[in-house]
């Protein structure tokens, strides 16, 4: 298995959390979801994906992310596989039946279509049976989110000093902090995005 580091930036309903995960050219404690954090290395970025959250992590929290061998394969067989195995199976299955004279050409066909039709139901049938098998998940939590005074970042979970932020905002009779103006700007262009996202800081001026 391989394993991954990230700021958990929502929780979902469905208990699935979304994470974002440094890559390897990233530097700890910069985890935008959205834009390059600029005040960290030259081209840095991060992944935001969606896993379980078994370890009941929360927003903010940073946590370790298990990415299990092989799992891209197996959707792949299961979901490409399957229909594959459909098209051809129905292609048999159509052309010996015309060729027997038990169908006419277009019922053929449309038997052929229809054996694709269950495999592509089968498939995703399948792929949801083991996707708790495949898909990521928050294996634990490595650090709660820090209980600080000071403000954190609606964008991407980073703990701000109100005194030095990186930017900062009024909107709608609060004012929010950022650790660099790319948050800012991801906030800008859709801020229901983020005041929905739960836990959101809002910080009183």
């Amino acid at each position: 298995m391989k394993q991954a580091q990230g700021i958990v930036t929502a929780i979902h309903e469905d208990g699935k959390a979304h994470v974002a995960i440094q890559t390897d050219d990233t530097l700890p404690g910069c985890s935008s979801r959205t834009e390059h954090c600029h005040h960290c290395s030259e081209g840095t970025s991060s992944l935001v994906i969606k896993v379980f959250n078994r370890a009941g992590a929360r927003v903010g929290d940073h946590v370790a992310v298990l990415f299990k061998s092989g799992a891209v394969l197996k959707s792949i067989l299961i979901l490409l596989g399957i229909p594959m195995i459909g098209v051809i199976v129905g292609a048999i299955l159509g052309n010996s039946l015309y060729e027997n004279s038990m169908l006419s050409q277009g019922s053929a066909f449309l038997a052929g279509t229809a054996c694709f039709g269950v495999a592509l139901v089968l498939a995703f049938v399948t792929y949801m049976h083991f996707s708790g098998d495949i898909q990521p998940y928050i294996d634990h939590v490595i650090a709660l989110k820090p209980a600080t005074l000071g403000a954190v970042d609606p964008v991407c979970g980073m703990a701000v000093d109100p005194a030095k932020p990186g930017a900062k905002i009024d909107y709608e009779g609060k004012t929010f902090f950022f650790c660099n103006a790319g948050c800012l700007e991801a906030f800008i262009r859709e801020p229901s995005r983020y005041l929905l996202a739960a836990d959101c800081p809002r910080v009183d001026r």
